[in-house]
């Protein structure tokens, strides 16, 4: 099975089955797909996406994007608006003391979204749905505007979650750079001369290897471990924990 999907007017939209976990299971497909904006899906998408099985659109965009560019809507899913920004602004301050000083752009953002008090809520909106969406042959679609950084962490954390290793995480988060070698892809259809600043630089920053890992070294610094961190910021127990498995692995 294709891990893109190269859907009219879709935007790095990626199957997130097929993965192997650590526990010997793998991630089912027809589940789970991660996207850039869908404004844009066309009549043939669609019909494409109704046969997937999708219900639930999460959308990580802010309330301004969400207005000015709406997700294409339809009768068969639902969208959910779950803006990771603004945030509240505490995580800044613990992503600066997790650098000491060693500042990367992406990594610095990244690990203040999963530390902040507001980037949590988001997530924590995620996985709830996630949950919910326990039934058999039904999907969830979760999406910003490129499809790689709130994207990408919410990818991580649900990856993570399901028991998929470090490198293979970091290999799909890379997956984006491929669908950007063109900037002006994004330079055309995501930047907003008007809109927020610091997703228009992210959108125009290539994925690296450094600042995806540097939110497991976040976690690990401040929770301990990953469970820890499901637990505590996202609300994710043991007992929830497995059930999440339970649904979308196999």
């Amino acid at each position: 099975m294709k891990r893109i999907l190269n859907l009219e007017g879709a935007i790095n939209l990626r199957e997130l089955g097929g993965y192997p976990t650590e526990d010997g299971t793998t991630i089912k497909y027809n589940k789970l797909l991660r996207s850039g904006d869908i404004i844009n899906l066309t009549r043939n998408s669609l019909s494409y996406l109704k046969k997937y099985g999708l219900r639930y659109v999460v959308d990580f965009r802010s309330n301004q994007e969400q207005q000015t560019w709406a997700d294409t809507t339809s009768d068969f899913y639902k969208i959910y608006s779950d803006p990771v920004y603004p945030l509240k602004g505490n995580g800044d301050k613990l992503a600066g003391i997790i650098n000491q000083g060693d500042y990367s752009y992406l990594g610095m953002i990244y690990q203040s979204v999963v530390l902040d008090a507001h980037g949590q809520l988001a997530y924590k909106i995620l996985f709830d749905l996630l949950l919910d969406n326990d039934k058999p042959e039904q999907s969830l679609l979760f999406h910003c505007a490129a499809g790689k950084d709130r994207t990408g962490i919410g990818a991580l954390l649900i990856l993570k979650a399901l028991g998929v290793d470090d490198e293979t995480i970091t290999k799909d988060y890379l997956l984006t750079n491929l669908m950007y070698e063109d900037d002006t892809t994004i330079e055309n259809t995501l930047n907003d001369k008007d809109g927020n600043q610091d997703i228009n630089r992210m959108n125009m920053t290539k994925g690296d290897l450094q600042s995806i890992t540097s939110v497991f070294k976040a976690i690990d610094h401040y929770y301990g471990n990953f469970d820890n961190y499901l637990d505590k910021a996202l609300g994710i127990d043991k007992t929830k924990l497995a059930k999440l498995k339970s649904i979308y692995t196999e």
